[in-house]
């Protein structure tokens, strides 16, 4: 073995060739059964014609299968942690008896035993309190609302329906024709200056007003100019919110009533209350830990690894035509490489396993959310794919309720709404 850079190590491996020889002849043997030949009756072609016509293939894949595990075996021999392989070929020169291969890998960086015993964190406690389900309970409320003719000037909460038009430097916005928009006034859908604009103003009634949009409006045409804008009140509609009874309880499908409906509020505000804590208290630890532990050098094959899932998962979302500049991702993969390689050194260095229960509470958390939650328990349970994402996931919070149990670690009551905000 060599060192090949701060990370870099060039192995050297050598291997009998009569062992490779040997495996040949077998696969041929093999292979000399399966053939299927003209002139020739099934199983009976000549040891020879096989070779003649599939030894060089037979012999390249012994080949790589036989330079993989011999490189596993290197790897452990050494006590290697290998995060990538960048190459791996035959040498020239080795003498009849040997047959000899390089391996360009790159390893994980050594870190000293990690000591967070002076590392400061915040850990937000939170409890549902019936405000939290009346909030809950009314915008449910809010999402089945109806909605009728005002018979008002339009002011805060009256959905408004709107056509207008733009003039930008003596252009039309659009060309031809009217915009249409269904704000509600007040709900922070559409910017202030527009509100303004509408806000006292009847069904029927025209009007014109100097609007500038900001730069993230939904309409590109107009996004960051100011413009002389016209524009008609279409409507002006007020709303009715269904009572919060029985009656509304069974509109979910929840028998009870009211008080079952708060019931299972309560259980899914304390679910969501429980993954945003563990995101926040995950997203905090990562921090810190990123902030003490950013003076190593990491993996350039892992680092690119993530370059590609990240390219991926733009694509899946996006659309195969998305494709980002190398150098736009590259802080970001470095980033999940970082704090990849520290939560599971931290795993490494204190032992842990993943905690079974741990792994059943979960899925079982995720099954309570559907009808049928033995269905959904299995197909985790027979899903490797879905059971490793779990599993991962138990592994980080097992590693970050190590870091807390290790910090110095200071509570802080927190509401629930606040910790929503902040998720």
């Amino acid at each position: 073995m060599e060192k090949t850079g701060d990370l870099g190590r060039r192995l050297t491996v050598e291997l009998p060739s009569d062992e490779i020889d040997s495996k040949v002849s077998g696969r041929l043997n093999e292979l000399r059964g399966q053939v299927r030949l003209k002139g020739f009756r099934p199983g009976k072609v000549p040891l020879n014609v096989v070779r003649q016509r599939y030894g060089a293939q037979v012999r390249q894949e012994v080949l790589q299968e036989a330079m993989q595990n011999a490189l596993q075996e290197a790897i452990s021999e050494q006590e290697l942690r290998v995060a990538g392989v960048s190459s791996l070929a035959p040498e020239d020169g080795a003498g009849e008896e040997t047959f000899r291969f390089t391996a360009e890998v790159e390893v994980f960086p050594e870190l000293p035993a990690i000591d967070l015993a002076d590392l400061e964190l915040e850990r937000p406690q939170v409890e549902i309190s019936e405000d939290d389900i009346d909030d809950m309970i009314r915008t449910l409320r809010e999402q089945r609302r109806s909605w009728s003719d005002a018979g008002h000037p339009a002011s805060d909460g009256d959905r408004v329906t709107v056509e207008f038009h733009a003039e930008i430097d003596g252009a039309r916005v659009p060309e031809s024709g009217e915009r249409t928009i269904k704000p509600v006034l007040g709900s922070g859908v559409l910017f202030e200056a527009f509100e303004q604009a509408l806000t006292g103003r009847q069904a029927g009634e025209s009007g014109q007003a100097e609007i500038e949009f900001p730069a993230d409006f939904g309409d590109e045409d107009l996004a960051g100019h100011k413009a002389k804008v016209g524009f008609t009140v279409k409507a002006v509609e007020a709303s009715t919110m269904p009572e919060a009874d029985d009656a509304f309880a069974e509109e979910f499908g929840i028998e009870g009533g009211m008080e079952q409906m708060r019931v299972d509020v309560r259980k899914n505000l304390e679910r969501e209350m429980r993954a945003a804590r563990s995101n926040r208290l995950k997203q905090h630890v990562t921090d810190k830990l990123a902030e003490r532990y950013a003076d190593f050098s990491l993996p350039e094959a892992a680092v690119r690894q993530e370059i590609a899932q990240m390219q991926g998962q733009l694509r899946q979302q996006y659309g195969e035509q998305v494709n980002l500049p190398e150098d736009q991702l590259r802080p970001g993969a470095e980033k999940r490489v970082r704090l990849g390689f520290l939560l599971a050194e931290i795993a490494r260095q204190n032992e842990m396993e993943i905690d079974p229960a741990r792994v059943d509470a979960r899925i079982a958390d995720i099954a309570d959310t559907y009808e049928s939650p033995s269905e959904v328990i299995e197909l985790y349970r027979q899903n490797q794919q879905l059971l490793g994402q779990i599993e991962n996931s138990v592994l980080e919070e097992q590693v970050v309720d190590w870091v807390l149990e290790n910090a110095n670690v200071q509570d802080r009551e927190m509401k629930f709404k606040e910790l929503m905000d902040q998720s």
